[in-house]
């Protein structure tokens, strides 16, 4: 984020997270949520030099060409650790908090926020950088007794080389963008079209893009090396210029979750906890609602909150069968249908599958929680 907002600009909402995560996670676990916390291993750290110990050798750091985007030279840069303000950079007791709660997976936002997309210097392999970002990642989690099994790239973007150096390390799932051209993975000069921009702007109040709901077979025809579980919808914070399209934002999410209820399907919310951080009220307001409504959803339809690994999980069948069964036991004079089990693990109405409603919360900072109803930390 380090070339997009500043300490004076932003540092405010990085504190909001603070509090607005633990928040999450009480209210995640009052109402049996289960989110995926895409968490930059960077926050991890207990103090600066605990957090240089962790990253790879120089050489196998991504040399960027727009050398701003690098969180690593960006650490290089901060000397003296008395001069920083460690609340903006290192949140280990939130990831300790994260772990503990039920239902929650820790899953990866690359350790160094590493953007696959990125132009790199020719002497510098992308591969064998990203490789090295995924083993600090990894070493990192490993210390909360974590081995990471889902993934969300910071700003989506992903490339076919680097699912492969995920699979070998064990990841099985990554969360893939919107079936949509206003969606699809670009670098960051492209993402800032004016013209891209607005449209996914209004889309968040006018359905442009279509509700983003599907299965997971759909999804993944292909066979990729991971299994990919796609956002649906990003929960836009609070602001006070838009604060009268609230409505129109929230009519949108809840007609698409209700159309994933009836047919069986997956819709993924996400943010980043740092969208909290600021104007909580409204934020969790809003949040409460979507939550009350998936509460009728779960209620009239049996459809299940599951964060990205359970979505992924291989033998869904045996989920989905302890779901018919828990429905077939519940008393109920309205007709139910089986969702998706849920599964341990992800925060996003999410840094969260199969009839689920996945929450994700993502974390560049302070994690970030991802959703089925499945929430993300980080992006």
């Amino acid at each position: 984020m380090f070339d997009k907002v500043t300490n004076e600009s932003y540092g405010d909402a990085i504190r909001g997270a603070h509090t607005a995560i633990p928040r999450l996670l009480a209210l995640f676990q009052d109402r049996e949520i289960h989110a995926t916390w895409a968490t930059v291993g960077m926050v991890s750290g207990y103090h600066l030099n605990n957090l240089r110990d962790l990253c790879p050798l120089l050489p196998n750091q991504p040399q960027y060409i727009r050398t701003e985007l690098s969180a690593y030279q960006h650490l290089a840069a901060m000397k003296y650790e008395e001069e920083v303000d460690l609340e903006l950079y290192l949140a280990p007791e939130l990831i300790e908090q994260i772990v503990a709660t039920p239902g929650q997976e820790l899953a990866s936002h690359t350790f160094g926020h590493y953007y696959c997309l990125e132009a790199q210097v020719p002497e510098s392999d992308p591969t064998e950088t990203f490789t090295a970002d995924a083993l600090a990642e990894q070493q990192a989690l490993e210390r909360f007794g974590v081995s990471p099994r889902s993934i969300v790239f910071p700003r989506n973007q992903w490339t076919p080389e680097a699912l492969a150096v995920l699979k070998r390390l064990d990841f099985v799932a990554y969360r893939g963008t919107e079936n949509h051209l206003l969606y699809r993975a670009r670098n960051d000069f492209a993402q800032n079209n004016r013209l891209v921009r607005a449209l996914r702007l209004i889309d968040h109040y006018v359905n442009i893009s279509g509700h983003h709901t599907y299965t997971l077979a759909k999804v993944n025809r292909n066979q990729q090396p991971l299994i990919n579980v796609p956002a649906s919808r990003f929960l836009r914070p609070h602001s006070r210029w838009l604060a009268f399209l609230r409505p129109l934002q929230l009519h949108r999410i809840k007609r698409a979750m209700t159309k994933a209820a009836k047919r069986n399907e997956i819709f993924h919310l996400w943010w980043h906890p740092h969208n909290f951080g600021r104007n909580q009220k409204q934020n969790f307001a809003m949040l409460e609602s979507i939550l009350d409504h998936y509460a009728v959803l779960h209620e009239r339809y049996g459809w299940q909150s599951a964060n990205m690994q359970e979505v992924a999980d291989p033998h869904p069948e045996e989920a989905v069968a302890a779901v018919i069964k828990a429905a077939a036991n519940r008393p109920s004079d309205t007709q139910k249908s089986a969702a998706h089990p849920s599964r341990p693990a992800s925060p996003k109405p999410q840094k969260a599958e199969p009839e689920v409603v996945h929450l994700q919360p993502t974390s560049d900072e302070p994690p970030e929680p991802t959703r089925h109803l499945n929430p993300k930390l980080t992006e």
